[in-house]
This record gives structure tokens, C-alpha cells and sequence, in this order.
């Protein structure tokens, strides 16, 4: 046969097939649902995955820009270089036909009311060239702009450009003051174009020995030249680099190493391992559809093979029926795919509602679009022969014309077809019990973080942060002096109880640095937490003092060398002995930009343990400071009388009194805080895995209730029989719920071989429970367990109440 002949016939087919399903409505919906819910679902996470992923970048070759880490033992620079030094490795290297820096800053706009603070990018001239994207509208860079004559330039990114113009086009020419210098706008970045996420490009020069307004190191990418790998870059690179180790040594550690890595490997979303996970679950859901309507397709056969026996007759092959009933299956495949695709641009703007925020790259585009279509109606195919072959292959399968030799014998299927019914249930069964394992674990970590024994009250505490600019503040004396005054003002405002600094988000994150101690157990440096705070802090945070004391407010002011430490500290460093009074030195300080003559701080305080790392229950060494010592502390907390949020604009009005062109950010709650920076990721994990879990329960019930339905509707004779020698009601509905518990029983236990097999990729996800979690599987085992006799409770009841007479006599 020719293949437009073979074509012809399968497109009757399909039309055949097409008016086959319409007559058999309710089996068609059923079947169509249950895989638009598993196309839809996948073809949803699909459209995340290929966004942040697999193609999350517009950039030109983005994976030869690579960049370039000197590692160690403890870590690494994470590409970060002074000027200088990039200056030189720009100049000196032979395997990048281009070299970019960059930085993320703190950029102030001023001239358009209030001060703004703006996420800048200081970046090298070369560089919208490198990255191969153009402006959308404007120019970019020219040798013109380099000239030291030339008039400062800025570009802007594409969401800045939208939120603070509109659009307009004619902002082209436009003056801004950024930084107290005024730049001219010369071009707009198209919408995917987001490096650094910056809402303005700073394009500038490097010069030797000079700062980036403030900026004395940038991070660097180089673009390998074509034909150069990864490999011989770094060994091309690795003399240069030691070189710059011979005149620089405390810029390298003692051991060290190049670590080159495309852009994709520098900047990775934080999810990407949640998302794979993800991705995986919903296959499983996928799957557990198909199995369904494999076990629809079987019941629905069961009254079909007369049909068939006579198409046989007839002459039709074996072959021939088989592709008639995949057919039958390509066409529900697509109407699952029509209806999964509205179904996943549903999900899809749920799942963009609960994505934790800087979790994904932001030049990441998540849509709908030709990649992800195609995805999906590769899926459609896929599962037309994955839940349509096997029912093909058993109908069409044995001897084609028994059921003519049996007709009028009331007979509707036999064992081989309960078995391989029973079979497919038992594996929807077994995947529904990983899919709520895997939620059960979620619910668990995400309690587990919740449930952190916080010495603060979130709900009471108003922050903001204080984007100091180093040209207009560039030394701990004028921003001491600032803050000083600040929190002065802030402490009389009304409503407000107490004030409080700090250099990070205890306890999200902070400050940390080696330390050692003096005439201290322990030799080697170890990093801690180190918090820059002032006398009112331990008040807002409901610190709880062991010993000692806290660093007094005069002490503050003084800038003395005094801290408090943990007890975890205190029993790592000085185990065995009196902590307080003892010294420890923090290196770190006689480097810039702190420079201090004096590293060593008295210990003049002992406070109780808390968690200081929320998202994994985790209590770290830690010290507190006077804010005064470093000048680097940023953040306000204001322990408040009430709801915080209606204090916010008086304390920026408190604020704006010292300094009426000083900028503020992130003016939110703690409880805001917490639930973006700590329950956002497990709570969207939680989200995505429970929804999966839920319909794949839901599904595999389908599939129970079917199955015992079925084999209720072939053994009525039996069961009238059974009622008329005297069963009674409760035996017969023990019988049958007796079957369903059987098949509830295999798919459970091979859903806990697969659950222990398969929680170990959940490691990642999974915080203060362990992945075995005996609760969890319990839990879970009793819920599907109850689920599925209740699914069969229904086809149990039907049979308890056949009359014997009316089946006897029918039969």
C-alpha cells in the first residue's frame, strides 16, 4: 500500500473514530478530562521549565560567556574583581574576543518627586555588543561616548522604561540625575534584555586606580573567541592568574583554582531543581491519566467486541482493527490536548501567581509559546499510543469470533480483561501514593518552617532599608552621623515602641565573616553571623540575654570594640571555659572598605540560642556589634504598637527630615518579609505537588470505582444467586469492598517501594523532616487507603440491593 493510500484510510478512520466517540458522550468526557488534565498540567510546567531552563536568555551565545572565578576551599570571588585587576586580565587574555564588567548597585534618581532608588548596572562600553542584543529603540554605545570630553550616557531597561515613562518614545534626549550626574538617555533595552535585572545601564569607561561612582570592584564575563573551549581557556588563563597571585596575594587564598562557567551556570535559577521535580510529578500525573482511560477504553471494549467479532467476520485484519481503535485513541489524544491547553493557560497564570520572588532568571519569558505547543501535541500522539495500545492489542488480541459463538450467553468479558483492569488500577494506586508522599513532605517542611521558634513578633515590626550611595555617604563617620540622628527621630514617632539597625534580614540572611579566637581551643577560622546593630535592637527582636549584657547605647556611640555572642559561639570557641571577657579577632576588619587598626572585640555578653536561619531551622554561631564600628549597617526595625503598615509614611517623613535626597526601599512588614524571602519557595512547592497529588487521587478513585463497578455489573448473576441462598446485606457489601481492599492493598504496596525508591530526589526540597518521614507515610497510606473504599463503597451498595428474582428471571 501507498503511503497516501495508507494516509486516506487513517484519515476514515479518524472521521469513523470522531463519530464512534460522539455517540458515547459520557465516556468521551470522562476520557477527554482525565487527559486534559495531565496534558494541560504538563504542557504548564513545560512552559516554566523551557522559560527558566532550557532557553531562559536572548542573549547572543550565552553559553560561551563565561565567567571567570578564582576558588578555594571556603569558596570563592564569584567573579568579582577590582578595577585594576580586570583591567588587566582584559587586556592580557587570549581567549575572549570580548571582556564586560558590571556591577548591582544602588542608584538614586532624583528630579521626579520623592528620591528613587533604582537598580543600576555599571557597565563597560563593549558590552551591549558582546551580549549581541540591540536596543529596542535608540542606540547603543559608540567610540564617540568614550571619548573623556563626552557627555554621561544611560540606557534603560525595558520594565523601568514602561513603569516610569509609559513607553513614551521621546524619552530618547531625555536629562536624568542619577547619582547626582546628569545623564542622557540614548536607548531602550528590548523586554528580555534584564542583565542584573537593572532598570538603568550606566555605561562607562574603566580607568586604572579610579571608582565606578563609589564601585571599586565589578564582576566580569568574557566571550570566548570561536573554536576555544572552556578547557583550553582556563589553562591559557591559569598564567596570568598567577601572576596576579604573586603581586596580589590576599586576593587569593592559599589554595586556589579557576572556575570557568557559562552564563547559564553563573546565574541559575534558584528553583531549577523545585522545577525538574515539578515537572517529574506532573509526568506522573500524565501517566496516571493515561492508565485511566486505558481502563475506560478496556470497559468500553468489553461491550464493543461484538462489534469487533463482526468486523472480523467481515474480513478486516487484525492490523486493521488495531488501527482503528488507535484511531479512536489519537482523537481523544487531541481533544485532551485542545482542552489541556486552555487548562494550562489557566494553570499557567496560577503558577506565575506563586512563584517565589527572585527565583528565576528576569530575563525569563513565560508563555505559551510555538516550542511549548509543540510539546504539547508530541504528548498528544504519545499518549494516544500509551493508553491506547495496550486496550488495542487485548481486544484485537485471541479469538476474534468467540464473541459471536457466545452471544445470548449474557457473558461480558472474562478474566484476561479483569485481570489487566485490576493490573492498570493497581498502578494508578501505586503513582497517586508518590504523588502524596511528595506532598505530604511539603506540608511537613512547610509547617516545620512555619512553626520556628521566633523570638520576634513579624506582625509588629515595620522595616526599611537605607540605600546608602558611597559618593554621597562615603565613610562610617558620615553615615554613623546620619543614622544617629535617623533613629532619634523614628524613636519619638507616635505609635512607634522601639528602633532597631542592623546590617541584613535576621533571619533570612546577614552579614558573616571568619573569626578567631584569642588563646581560644580552636586554630582554625570558621565564618559567623555578624550583626551591626544599635542599643534598641535586642528590644525589637526580643533578644534574651544569659549573661552579661548587650553593648550599651554610650558604647554605640563610642564605637567600642564590644560585642554580645550566642551560647553557640561561646560552647564552639571556648568550650570548657568563661566566654565572656575573653577576646576574638575578625580579620576581616583591617580590610576595606571597613580598614579598621584593630581587629579584636571583647566579648561582654552571652544571649540564649534562636534560629537564625528559619528556612532550615538551623542555629549558627553568631556575634553582635556596635553599628558604629563597620558604618555598613542599612536596615530599620521599628517594633510598633499596633499594625505597622500605617506607620510607614511618618517614619520616611522622619527619614526625609535628616536628608531630604537620601532614597528608601523595601519599606515592608517583617510578616511580608518572612513570607517572600522564606515560605515563598516551600510554599510554592507545596502548591504545585499538592494540586498534582489531589487530581491524581481523584483519578485513580475513577479508576477504583470503574473497575469495581465493572465487576459488579459481570457477576450480578452471582450476586443475585449469593442474596437469594441468604447473603445478606452487609456480607455482600464486605464481598465486594473485600475486592477493592485487595487491589488497594497491591497498589499500596508498590507505591511504597516506589515512594522509598524515589524521595530521595526530593532531598533538595525537603527542610527539618527527614525524606523517610514515617508520619508522612502513614498519613498518606491511611488517606488513600479510606479513599479508595469509599470510591468502592458506591458499586458495593448497587450490588447489595440487586433483587434475585428480577436477575434471576433476566438471566
Amino acid at each position: 500500500m501507498n503511503p497516501l493510500s495508507w494516509l486516506a484510510q487513517f484519515a476514515r478512520d479518524l472521521r469513523f473514530g470522531a463519530r464512534s466517540l460522539a455517540q458515547a458522550r459520557v465516556f468521551t468526557a470522562i476520557a477527554i478530562g482525565s487527559l486534559a488534565l495531565g496534558i494541560g498540567g504538563s504542557t504548564a510546567m513545560f512552559s516554566v521549565l523551557h522559560a527558566v531552563i532550557i532557553d531562559p536568555f536572548p542573549y547572543q551565545e550565552p553559553d560561551r560567556l563565561m565567567s571567570v572565578s578564582v576558588r578555594g576551599p571556603r569558596g570563592g570571588n564569584g567573579s568579582q574583581y577590582q578595577i585594576d585587576r580586570f583591567l588587566e586580565i582584559a587586556r592580557k587574555n587570549t581567549v575572549f574576543s570580548g571582556v564586560i564588567a558590571s556591577t548591582w548597585s544602588d542608584v538614586t534618581m532624583k528630579g521626579t518627586g520623592e528620591p528613587e532608588r533604582l537598580r543600576g548596572n555599571h557597565c563597560t562600553m563593549n558590552t551591549f555588543e558582546v551580549m549581541g542584543v540591540p536596543p529596542l529603540i535608540g542606540r547603543a554605545t559608540s567610540p564617540s561616548d568614550e571619548a573623556e570630553s563626552a557627555e554621561p550616557v544611560v540606557i534603560l531597561g525595558y520594565r523601568f522604561w514602561q513603569r516610569q515613562f509609559g513607553g513614551d518614545p521621546g524619552v530618547l534626549g531625555r536629562k536624568l540625575r542619577l547619582n547626582d550626574k546628569t545623564r542622557t538617555v540614548i536607548g531602550v533595552m528590548p523586554q528580555r534584555f534584564m542583565w542584573r535585572g537593572a532598570d538603568v545601564y550606566l555605561p562607562d569607561v574603566l580607568r586604572a586606580g579610579q571608582t565606578l561612582e563609589g564601585e571599586d570592584s565589578v564582576h566580569m564575563l568574557g566571550k570566548l573567541k570561536p573554536g576555544v573551549t572552556r578547557e583550553q581557556a582556563a589553562a591559557s588563563l591559569k598564567p596570568l592568574f598567577e601572576e596576579l597571585a604573586q603581586r596580589y596575594p590576599d586576593d587569593f587564598p592559599k589554595q586556589w583554582w579557576l572556575r570557568l562557567q557559562t552564563f547559564g551556570e553563573t546565574f541559575p535559577s534558584d528553583i531549577k531543581d523545585a522545577l525538574w521535580i515539578l515537572f517529574g510529578a506532573v509526568g506522573l500525573l500524565l501517566l496516571i491519566a493515561c492508565v485511566n482511560v486505558s481502563n475506560l477504553l478496556l470497559s468500553r471494549g468489553a461491550f464493543r467486541r461484538r462489534e469487533i467479532a463482526i468486523r472480523a467476520a467481515m474480513g478486516a485484519s487484525r492490523l486493521r482493527i488495531v488501527r482503528q481503535l488507535l484511531a479512536e485513541s489519537l482523537v481523544l489524544a487531541l481533544g485532551g490536548a485542545v482542552v489541556g491547553v486552555f487548562l494550562a493557560y489557566v494553570c499557567l497564570r496560577g503558577i506565575l501567581a506563586v512563584i517565589p520572588p527572585n527565583t528565576i532568571p528576569d530575563e525569563a519569558h513565560i508563555s505559551l509559546n510555538a516550542p511549548v505547543l509543540l510539546f504539547s501535541l508530541s504528548v498528544s500522539v504519545l499518549v494516544s499510543l500509551l493508553f491506547g495500545l495496550t486496550p488495542a492489542l487485548h481486544l484485537a488480541g485471541g479469538d476474534l469470533l468467540k464473541p459471536l459463538k457466545e452471544a445470548g450467553r449474557g457473558v461480558s468479558g472474562g478474566l484476561r480483561q479483569r485481570l489487566m483492569r485490576s493490573i492498570l488500577v493497581v498502578a494508578e494506586v501505586a503513582l497517586s501514593l508518590v504523588l502524596l508522599v511528595g506532598a505530604s513532605l511539603m506540608i511537613r517542611t512547610l509547617l516545620s518552617i512555619q512553626g520556628a521558634d521566633l523570638t520576634f513578633h513579624p506582625d509588629r515590626i515595620l522595616t526599611l532599608r537605607i540605600p546608602f550611595s558611597d559618593e554621597r555617604y562615603p565613610n562610617a563617620e558620615r553615615r554613623n552621623a546620619f543614622l544617629q540622628e535617623a533613629l532619634r527621630r523614628m524613636q519619638t514617632a507616635p505609635g512607634v515602641v522601639a528602633v532597631g539597625i542592623n546590617s541584613g534580614l535576621p533571619p533570612v540572611y546577614n552579614w558573616s565573616a571568619p573569626i578567631e579566637a584569642v588563646g581560644g581551643s580552636k586554630e582554625e577560622s570558621r565564618r559567623v553571623l555578624l550583626h551591626q546593630i544599635n542599643a534598641e535592637y535586642p528590644r525589637v527582636m526580643g533578644l534574651r540575654l544569659a549573661q552579661g549584657r548587650f553593648p550599651t547605647e554610650t558604647e554605640v556611640n563610642a564605637r567600642t570594640h564590644s560585642i554580645t555572642v550566642n551560647k553557640t559561639l561561646a560552647r564552639q570557641y571556648f568550650p570548657g571555659s568563661e566566654a565572656v571577657g575573653r577576646l576574638i579577632r575578625i580579620p576581616r576588619m583591617r580590610q576595606a572598605p571597613v580598614n579598621l587598626a584593630d581587629d579584636s572585640f571583647q566579648i561582654v555578653g552571652i544571649v540564649d540560642d534562636t534560629v537564625n536561619r528559619v528556612s532550615t531551622n538551623e542555629i549558627l554561631p553568631e556575634l553582635y556589634m556596635p553599628y558604629t564600628v563597620m558604618g555598613r549597617a542599612d536596615r530599620i526595625f521599628a517594633l510598633t504598637a499596633g499594625r505597622p503598615e500605617s506607620l510607614a509614611a511618618g517614619l520616611k517623613a522622619q527619614v526625609y527630615a535628616v536628608d531630604p535626597g537620601q532614597p528608601l526601599m523595601d519599606v515592608k512588614t517583617m510578616e511580608t518579609l518572612l513570607a517572600e524571602n522564606v515560605y515563598a519557595r516551600p510554599r510554592f512547592n507545596l502548591i504545585l505537588l499538592t494540586v498534582f497529588a489531589v487530581l491524581g487521587l481523584v483519578l485513580a478513585l475513577f479508576g477504583i470505582y470503574g473497575v469495581i463497578s465493572n465487576l459488579v455489573a459481570q457477576q450480578t448473576r452471582e450476586i443475585g444467586i449469593r442474596i437469594a441462598l441468604g447473603a445478606t446485606f452487609q456480607q455482600v457489601i464486605a464481598m465486594v469492598l473485600g475486592i477493592g481492599a485487595r487491589l488497594l492493598t497491591a497498589g499500596v504496596a508498590v507505591g511504597l517501594i516506589a515512594s522509598l525508591a524515589s524521595v530521595k530526589l526530593l532531598s533538595g526540597l525537603v527542610t527539618n523532616v527527614s525524606t523517610f518521614d514515617p508520619y508522612s507515610f502513614v498519613a498518606v497510606t491511611i488517606l488513600l487507603f479510606s479513599a479508595g473504599l469509599f470510591a468502592s463503597f458506591w458499586p458495593a451498595r448497587r450490588a447489595a440491593r440487586v433483587d434475585p428474582m428480577t436477575v434471576l428471571r433476566d438471566q
